[in-house]
């Protein structure tokens, strides 16, 4: 075989391999699309008429039980002095995390 011909072939290969995989990721995630169609909770058709007036939304409870002060205060003082490490000053602002102890979680 010559080196044209060897080119030939291999340019030949690289198309169908490359083709192939993106027509087999063209068709996986038209498969994820169709899942999430699918899967997707059904809405109930409203027949509302639509002159009615809308009642007022309840207020939203900003309450969030996931962080105490604490953890925010300690997460924001490792950020800034990771910020203050990486351009190399001092503790930003007089904020300097001091210790950190493993938090002990509940297992459910």
């Amino acid at each position: 075989m010559s080196i044209g011909e060897i080119l030939k072939v291999g340019a030949i290969d690289t198309v169908l391999g490359m083709g192939t995989v993106f027509c087999i990721l063209v068709f996986i995630a038209f498969c994820i699309w169709l899942m999430g169609k699918a899967c997707a909770p059904k809405q109930a058709k409203e027949a509302a008429p639509a002159a009615a007036p809308q009642a007022e939304a309840a207020p939203v409870s900003t309450a969030y039980d996931g962080f105490t002060p604490e953890t925010v205060a300690i997460i924001t003082a490792a950020i800034i002095q990771h910020i203050a490490d990486e351009q190399g000053e001092a503790a930003a602002e007089g904020y300097i995390v001091r210790n950190v102890r493993r938090a002990q979680w509940k297992r459910i």
